[in-house]
């Protein structure tokens, strides 16, 4: 039976009802949807967390859409707008706020921040400026799988761990314990850290199907998105659930597989017409070069026939 402690990590399949009549709301803090890399509409994402009595949080990778869908149209449901930024150096991050406003805003800050960089081929930001970006908002910043993946420098932990993101814990506030896309073993180690810092933390099932919604949840006695956040930075929440199946993990892989082929043609385009562009430029500038050479020549060469 799952109990409400604050503070306690769980790692069991939740039991929701037990959780409510303690007095604790359920949240999935680690959802994808059609807008990334999920397979999931909002609508039936809403109508399932809404019959399953869990609040949501829409962590699409690097846009919004999804979430400001949810917190939109959603009637009776918790729903705490977020994103999941992947980064220049690797690691995934969290972002968590108390409103849809001030999603948007940081998002508009982003992305001028990309555009400032001038980039033809959309780049990721590094850590540091994801994290600093963010200072300015009522947000909760968490390391999404700190020690994840295997072989890829997803979690910030594990680039820690190589000293290749000096002084970015000063910016994090929290991490996420339990996810359900990642293994027992990387789980436990973000469990184990957490409980030897006291810091705050959190879980969700990083579904990008909707069978897997519910799978980890995060739980705190609030009924509204500032006061969940600010229930986390307490450390007065629990986070209950446990990782996928290997048939689940297969089928997600799966999903998250098939979710890149319609946009494999415009990002080869991108790239494309961005090297084509350095190329021309290059050429161009080569070209102008000998242009002003050939120019010098023939004037040297009057000026010694005039003489």
């Amino acid at each position: 039976m799952t109990s409400f402690e604050p503070g306690s990590i769980q790692y069991q399949k939740p039991e929701v009802v037990s959780l409510i009549d303690a007095g604790c709301h359920p949240v999935d803090m680690h959802l994808h949807t059609r807008y990334s890399d999920g397979m999931t509409r909002i609508s039936d994402l809403l109508s399932y967390a809404r019959k399953n009595q869990v609040g949501v949080a829409i962590t699409d990778h690097n846009e919004i859409k999804g979430a400001i869908e949810a917190v939109i149209t959603q009637k009776d449901l918790l729903v705490i707008p977020g994103i999941e930024l992947e980064t220049r150096e690797g690691p995934h991050l969290l972002i968590y706020f108390e409103t849809s406003s001030e999603l948007e805003d940081y998002f508009q800050d982003l992305n001028r921040e990309k555009k400032r960089i001038g980039s033809q081929v959309p780049e990721n930001l590094p850590v540091s400026e994801c994290l600093i970006l963010a200072e300015e908002y009522s947000c909760l910043r968490i390391a999404a799988h700190p020690y994840g993946y295997f072989g890829i420098n997803r979690g910030v932990l594990k680039c820690v761990e190589k000293q290749m993101l000096p002084g970015v814990l000063d910016h994090i506030d929290g991490f996420e314990v339990i996810c359900g896309g990642m293994s027992w073993n990387l789980n436990h180690k973000a469990i184990q850290y957490v409980q030897k810092y006291s810091t705050p933390f959190t879980g969700g099932s990083d579904a990008h199907l909707l069978s897997d919604v519910g799978s980890v949840l995060t739980g705190a006695p609030a009924d509204t998105a500032e006061e969940f956040l600010a229930c986390i930075r307490k450390r007065e929440n629990i986070v209950v659930g446990k990782t996928g199946s290997y048939l689940r993990k297969g089928a997600t892989a799966g999903v998250i597989a098939w979710s890149f082929v319609p946009y494999t043609g415009s990002l080869i385009g991108s790239h494309s017409r961005a090297y084509k562009n350095r190329i021309t430029h290059t050429l161009s500038r080569y070209s102008a070069k000998f242009t002003n050479n050939q120019v010098l020549q023939n004037k040297e060469e009057d000026s010694s026939e005039n003489r």
